[in-house]
């Protein structure tokens, strides 16, 4: 059995397991991703992008293919509540398109959220994160047995299209494999939370005349309220392919004629072919450990949500780039094992904190009185779609309006963010209010026409400071502890007024370690900020003697 040597051994090719392939790629970190599949995007989902993931991919130099990809740019993602397709509209939320959207980037962000459905969203990752030297890709390559020790993982996998095994040397493992995640399972890690909550059933289609002959005009997602199934349809190009999920009972989905529920969300007879149905359920849970040693749970494989709100694998992006520049820092050398405690420290709150608001957003729909009026014609039924509209927009424009969610979480309990004391700022999943608290992404701002303060972020640590402040004692700092951090210092008395403070201390990540008035002791910031002081995580410590990275050239 031959025998491959890699620093981060990853386990899964969906877009977070590519992701993390694409931050590691990125920091010139060797990984190896294996996938049991062929990359093909079975049963489109998970079309929206948000703006923070967006942001990542800016960083990675992929955002303006994401945001230009096949998808139609001047398509509005526009939401209309209909009795039927073909029937009233009852409400509607106006949103905009990828292109008009970016043209109108506002205050928060370099970027806006775009729809980039999987069949272009996915290939886009798979070819930038296979752009790099230090990224293997392997498909057709299962995972079928791995263990740990102090000095690393050991795993074996096969190849599926010749039967051959290999045994693979990393120094971590990061689980990237889904909901049905092997690699918890045998870890023996149990999700926490309520399973199946509602159940569902999947139609994805063709329907060739669909948007020209409904009268509502295009729009990102159709929500019906008279039909039997109350369904959700959702276009998958912009064109003829759509998603049609239908809520059902238990049990129930097996039992049901797709083209019959389509002709029924419809309300006419279309040319409508099926191209594929599956039952699925809708979750509200979270692992209950992130980590195991050396490995790690990403995305799916810890937290599974009810895909409302788009929260999903934007969750799991966030958490992939998370474990990535700290992987990263402890393979370079630099960064201590408090980093990798961090991990669950950080990103399982805002795991339930995204299964939470999603549920909510599920209830709320879930909730929508079913007026047998709707459908009627005349005042009554004018009436009765005016006020069931009426709740609908008080009560449903939430999972549509969520840069709250997207820009607002932070990492309040982080052992690697230096508290200063202040109250907490307000956690709206709505509305974001930019600030540097620390553990909050450093806010946007622009430094120039295109260049934004999210384009220092990135390598090292970067110290946004005033003109005059003390920042020779935290480069002295730097250069003493050998971790990497950039100056940036402005007389920008917008930036001043935004950043809140002469000295903001900027992680990799684009959050804040620490801020302050004065230095202080910069080195015990530094060091606390990459993870070489001790913490109080007892999450299974390891040893680690020397750096991993010369370990794994050891090894090698």
């Amino acid at each position: 059995m031959s025998s491959i040597a890699t620093s981060v051994l990853i386990v899964g090719a969906g877009p977070v397991g590519l992701a993390l392939a694409c931050e590691l790629g990125w920091r010139g970190i060797k990984c190896l991703l294996v996938e049991q599949g062929q990359g093909d995007v079975v049963f489109p989902a998970g079309e929206a992008i948000n703006v923070r993931t967006m942001e990542h991919l800016r960083r990675w130099g992929i955002a303006d293919a994401a945001r230009h990809s096949e998808f139609p740019q001047d398509y509005p993602r526009n939401v209309i509540f209909v009795t039927r397709l073909m029937g009233y509209e009852i409400a509607r939320f106006a949103r905009d398109s990828n292109d008009s959207a970016h043209a109108k980037v506002g205050r928060f962000s370099p970027e806006a959220a775009i729809w980039c459905p999987k069949k272009w969203f996915d290939p886009l990752l798979r070819r930038h994160a296979a752009s790099f030297p230090s990224v293997t890709l392997r498909d057709q390559c299962r995972l079928e047995a791995f263990e740990q020790d102090a000095q690393g993982v050991r795993a074996t996998v096969v190849d599926l299209a010749t039967g051959s095994r290999h045994r693979i040397d990393a120094a971590y493992l990061a689980a990237c494999d889904g909901a049905r995640s092997m690699i918890r399972r045998q870890l023996g890690i149990d999700f926490e939370g309520t399973f199946a909550e509602g159940h569902n059933l999947g139609i994805y289609l063709r329907a060739p005349d669909l948007l020209a002959r409904q009268p509502h005009g295009p729009a990102s997602q159709f929500l019906t309220m008279s039909t039997r199934h109350r369904a959700a349809l959702s276009t998958v190009n912009g064109k003829d392919l759509w998603r049609l999920s239908l809520y059902v009972e238990a049990g129930e989905a097996e039992a049901l004629d797709p083209a019959a529920c389509v002709r029924e969300a419809f309300g006419d007879d279309l040319d409508v072919e099926i191209i594929r149905a599956q039952p699925w359920s809708g979750h509200r849970v979270v692992a209950r450990s992130y980590r195991d040693g050396r490995i790690f749970l990403v995305g799916d494989a810890a937290h599974m949500l009810w895909p409302k709100g788009g929260f999903g694998a934007n969750t799991g992006i966030g958490d992939a780039v998370d474990i990535g520049w700290k992987l990263a820092a402890v393979l370079e050398g630099w960064g201590g094992e408090g980093l990798l405690a961090s991990y669950e420290a950080e990103r399982r709150p805002i795991g339930v904190r995204n299964v939470d608001e999603a549920a909510s957003n599920r209830a709320a729909d879930h909730s929508l009185p079913a007026d047998p009026m709707l459908e009627a014609a005349g005042p009554e039924g004018d009436a009765t779609r005016q006020r069931v509209g009426d709740i609908i927009r008080a009560t449903r424009w939430k999972e549509w309006n969520t840069l709250g969610v997207q820009l607002g979480y932070r990492y309040a309990a982080s052992p690697i963010v230096v508290a200063d004391g202040t109250p907490e700022p307000p956690d709206d999943p709505s509305d974001y209010q930019p600030s540097t608290w620390p553990g909050a992404r450093a806010p946007h701002h622009w430094l120039a026409p295109g260049r934004s303060t999210l384009d220092l972020f990135g390598r090292g640590f970067v110290l946004v400071a005033q003109r005059g402040a003390d920042a020779a004692s935290f480069a002295a700092a730097a250069d003493s502890t050998g971790i990497p951090m950039l100056v940036h210092e402005s007389a920008d008395a917008a930036l001043a007024a935004l950043y809140a403070t002469p000295l903001v201390l900027v992680r990799p990540d684009g959050h804040v370690a620490w801020r302050g008035h004065h230095a202080g002791d910069a080195a015990a910031v530094l060091r606390q900020a990459a993870g070489l002081r001790a913490t109080h995580q007892q999450i299974r410590p390891f040893s680690r003697e020397g750096g991993e990275k010369e370990k794994l050239q050891q090894r090698s």
